[in-house]
């Protein structure tokens, strides 16, 4: 993990992190790819980027003070739902420093959902449950932020799930929140042989338990004799008391943009987890036809800013677009092209960032040149596990040009270490 040396080294010559630096800007590793285009790997600002002043003023108090939490939601497809790139970004941000670990945060067991469950965590679980999804056209149940969800009668049913599955960084939590049904289920978190009952808060819609540190989740859900309710769970947090990064990965195979427009609880459930960034990657299904329609692209993605905005106006969005992929395994799809245009007037008229990962890794025609080095999957629409590590290495690089660009404003003078007190000092770091 190299991206980030040159703004630790410079972060450490500002406080004097004990760090061990070496020359390069951004390192992505030994190998470049000729078709990369590395020198426009940022973060654009068709308007301005003051909505992410405050966003990257919060990682400066934690990398300074070691104080206060930033939490980041990523949204989209099959990209997402694997959580490789994500999880990379994930562990880039979290081992910056020794205090940027701010937990796990929301996840899905997909497992239930019998569908690819992401393998930095595990998911193990008794009863009969059944699921439905935001790509089903006549899905059986409301849905949440996650765009799924698992449901049961079982008189007795458990989940039990480990979050730390990479050996590379450690989880734990003291914290859990379970996004639910209002029912008439007793659900309890079981913890050397003792069991935590949670309160159920009706206007966020989950039970919280606060429980002693642990590493392992094991959920249990109990049902009384007379009863012929069911329970429905939209997703569980793993959450802390730590400062740090949490990146929250939330991802649906095939989705676009409509399925998540369909999603009852997704405004509830998105507030709750109290974002400070929200990163949208939605677009390669919704271009996985010949019919692609521009402007109804366009306005679908326009509604679902402007539903996360009235619930969060003050939040920063992140659009990325789609990498270069073919149509049907056998065609170079033109609509990505169209997809960048339409994303491009979406930053203009909703004042978002973006990230245009299309131009990044090529353009047309480059998702068979990342094939041919082994970056990509026969379909060329999805990465091979190096080519997705490689994507995260290159988003992590944006996302920390961004973040130093306007280092030197925000730090007036020499800001004081981690643990002392600023003597007419004028950097003004967020303590909240």
């Amino acid at each position: 993990m190299h991206a980030f040396k040159s703004v630790v080294c410079f972060i450490a010559m500002l406080v004097s992190i004990d760090v061990f630096c070496q020359g390069g800007d951004f390192l992505l590793g030994p190998t470049q790819f000729s078709y990369i285009n590395y020198s426009k790997n940022n973060f654009i600002f068709p308007i301005d980027s003051n909505l992410f002043n405050n966003f990257y003023r919060k990682i400066d108090t934690i990398m300074l003070y070691g104080k206060g939490k930033v939490n980041i939601v990523h949204i989209g497809g099959s990209h997402i739902q694997a959580d490789v790139y994500t999880h990379e970004i994930r562990k880039q941000l979290q081992l910056l420093d020794a205090d940027m670990n701010g937990g796990r945060g929301f996840i899905f067991p997909y497992r239930i959902a019998h569908t690819n469950n992401p393998a930095n965590f595990g998911v193990t679980y008794l009863g009969f449950w059944e699921f439905c999804k935001n790509t089903q056209s006549n899905r059986p149940c409301p849905l949440g932020l996650s765009g799924m969800a698992i449901f049961t009668s079982d008189k007795k049913a458990s989940i039990i799930i480990n979050p730390n599955r990479d050996k590379e960084i450690t989880y734990t939590f003291n914290k859990v929140r379970v996004f639910h049904s209002p029912c008439n289920y007793d659900i309890s978190v079981v913890l050397e042989n003792h069991l935590y009952r949670g309160f159920y808060d009706s206007i966020n819609g989950y039970s919280i338990f606060n429980i002693p540190e642990s590493r392992i989740l094991d959920l249990r859900f109990a049902r009384s004799d007379s009863s012929i309710d069911k329970i429905t769970i939209y997703g569980i947090s793993l959450d802390n008391d730590n400062p740090g990064i949490v990146y929250n990965a939330i991802g649906v195979n095939g989705a676009r943009l409509s399925s998540y427009l369909g999603c009852e609880y997704y405004s509830q459930q998105l507030a709750s987890l109290e974002p400070d960034l929200i990163i949208f990657s939605i677009g390669t299904n919704d271009g996985n036809t010949r019919d692609f329609n521009s402007l109804q692209y366009f306005l679908e993605y326009s509604r679902l800013i402007e539903i996360t905005r009235l619930t969060l106006p003050n939040v920063p969005i992140l659009i990325t677009v789609p990498n270069d992929c073919f149509l049907y395994k056998k065609y170079i799809n033109k609509n990505t092209a169209q997809i960048q245009e339409a994303i491009m007037n979406l930053a203009k008229d909703k004042n978002c960032g973006v990230w245009d990962f299309y131009t990044i890794m090529g353009g047309l025609g480059s998702s068979q040149l990342w094939y041919n080095a082994g970056m990509m999957r026969s379909d060329r629409i999805h990465f091979s596990h190096e080519g997705y590590i490689l994507k995260g290495d290159l988003f992590i690089t944006a996302f920390l040009r961004g973040w130093e660009k306007d280092l030197a404003k925000r730090i007036v003078n020499y800001p004081v270490k981690k643990n002392e007190t600023a003597v007419n000092n004028t950097y003004h770091p967020i303590t909240e």
